[in-house]
């Protein structure tokens, strides 16, 4: 049902946080702004390995903000799972006692596909992203580069 995406990095630094990663030996193909989530965005890749996603608010009021004015983050805070059909997704995190923080919406770094955000108190944020273009074996037919 769930297959493990990326894990979200937030950070007011968003410059600096690619290139530390750059330094690694990331390789970064997405780098873009999303007005409708208010978050800059850029996804990191190195052979092999999980991808990171950095996130930057692009403007104050929104969650990811929040979570940087009280120094909650930089870090870690979400871990992202693909799935084939969102609203299956969905109805399986209700059922297993997961609340919903966002309604779905589309996200520009997916090329619009819908995600959406829930919460548990024993492992935190996780975001579900239907069929998302990258990142993933079962969606390996599709391809995102910036």
């Amino acid at each position: 049902m769930l297959q493990f995406h990326h894990i979200g990095i937030g950070t007011a630094r968003f410059e600096d946080a690619v290139a530390r990663y750059q330094s690694l030996g990331y390789e970064l193909f997405v780098d873009l702004n999303d007005p409708g989530l208010n978050v800059r965005v850029a996804f990191l890749r190195r052979a092999g390995e999980p991808l990171i996603e950095v996130l930057a608010p692009l403007s104050e009021g929104g969650p990811l903000d929040a979570l940087l004015k009280r120094r909650a983050i930089p870090g870690p805070y979400h871990t992202c799972y693909a799935v084939e059909d969102l609203a299956a997704g969905i109805e399986y995190l209700r059922e297993r006692g997961f609340m919903p923080l966002t309604e779905p919406a589309p996200a520009l770094a997916f090329g619009g596909r819908p995600v959406v955000f829930f919460y548990e108190r024993d492992i935190g944020q996780v975001e579900l992203v239907e069929k998302p273009p990258f990142g993933c074996d079962a969606f390996a037919g599709a391809s995102h580069v910036t």
